[in-house]
């Protein structure tokens, strides 16, 4: 394999799409090489699902997390200046660009979450997203968070088409590839606040959400059969009603005697359902640093998960493959360390698990290790 030729090949497609906007893509160049030159390496890996943003914070303080791997046996208007015009919001050629090429559809969705972030203006989005806009007067959502503004994008549509009502998901649409992806965004004092992408794969809906916190949701749209929806699946990570209860005293209290006595699984379960529920505050809560170690402020660590969307939507992946694909959970303890392993039912997965330290208190905490 040429790996040159292959990165020149990738900085020369990215320059022909919506990374145009990206002065630098060598941080990317870079990732794209290490994990190419590291393929085959088995043994132990480390990733980073509580978001690789705090990869920047760790130059500072020196510390990132990250779980261990093992091997395993409406009525709208277009505003002024989006209409097509010669370099900026050009839609792109629906016979180039086919809505029913999955392939195209997911790497626009892609390079999407890639480039946006939380508080970026409005002219910032317009340099970014070269898609024609239209400026949505009734979506139905209350506004109850502080949302002022929405902004509806139609992305790899067949001609001629045009959402009747903006909702959030127009799952027909979708599923008829008549609108390849479709983006709704929430601005607050000019900033965006929020965006959802839902978009089509194969005979199966998505909806993406960067909330204004910087967590991000994606699942599965549930398209009820006869009026019911499919209940989700058990999970060995499903909180008792014991336990529900004190997830939720802890999230609004955030006081660590309320997990007084909780074993290192049982403080995993609680991280798992928080990072589900895009509770920021209670994963940095339940998380804790090595002795001679400075954690960061909170707004740090907020500022810098806002920085990386993609570092949280791995997040997701890996915390919801848990939910759904894990059959066992597991404690070993061996010589400083107490890690909580999950087990998957696919055995070609590989066995997760979280690095647990007790603080001063006895009470348990997912660990921040030092960076080496």
């Amino acid at each position: 394999m040429n790996l040159d030729k292959l990165l020149a090949e990738f900085k020369e497609t990215a320059d022909r799409t919506l990374l145009r906007g990206m002065d630098d893509t060598t941080g990317l160049e870079e990732r794209i090489r290490m994990n190419i030159e590291k393929k085959g390496k088995k043994r132990f890996r480390f990733i980073y699902p509580v978001s690789a943003a705090l990869v920047a914070v760790a130059l500072v303080i020196g510390f990132t997390p990250y779980i261990l791997q093992k091997e395993s046996t409406t009525s709208t208007h277009t505003p002024k200046g989006t209409s097509a015009e010669p370099g900026t919001h050009q839609k792109p050629d629906p016979k180039a660009h086919p809505a029913s090429d999955d392939q195209v559809i997911m790497g626009t969705v892609d390079e999407i979450i890639d480039v946006l972030r939380v508080g970026m203006t409005q002219d910032q989005i317009k340099a970014k997203i070269s898609f024609p806009y239209t400026v949505v007067d009734n979506y139905g959502g209350s506004g109850d968070d502080g949302t002022e503004e929405y902004w509806g994008y139609s992305i790899l549509a067949k001609k001629g088409y045009q959402q009747k009502e903006w909702t959030m998901i127009d799952t027909e649409a979708l599923l008829k590839r008549d609108v390849g992806l479709a983006m709704l965004v929430g601005w607050k004092d000019k900033k965006l606040y929020w965006y959802t992408i839902s978009y089509v794969q194969g005979k199966e809906v998505y909806l993406f959400k960067l909330n204004s916190n910087g967590t991000v949701t994606e699942n599965v749209v549930d398209v009820p059969q006869d009026g019911i929806q499919t209940p989700p699946a058990p999970s060995i990570f499903d909180l008792k009603p014991e336990e529900e209860d004190r997830y939720y005293n802890y999230m609004y209290e955030k006081k660590d005697e309320l997990l007084r006595g909780l074993s290192p699984t049982d403080i995993v379960k609680l991280y798992v359902r928080a990072v589900q529920d895009g509770q920021l505050e209670m994963q940095y809560a339940l998380r804790i640093v090595d002795e001679g170690v400075e954690k960061p402020r909170f707004e740090q660590y907020l500022e810098e998960v806002k920085k990386n969307p993609v570092g949280e939507r791995n997040l997701w992946r890996s915390n919801k493959k848990m939910i759904e694909l894990g059959s066992k959970i597991w404690v070993e303890h061996k010589d400083d360390e107490t890690i909580v392993w999950t087990e998957y039912k696919d055995k070609g997965h590989e066995t997760t698990g979280y690095i647990m330290r007790q603080d001063d208190q006895g009470i348990w905490k997912i660990r921040w290790r030092p960076q080496k």
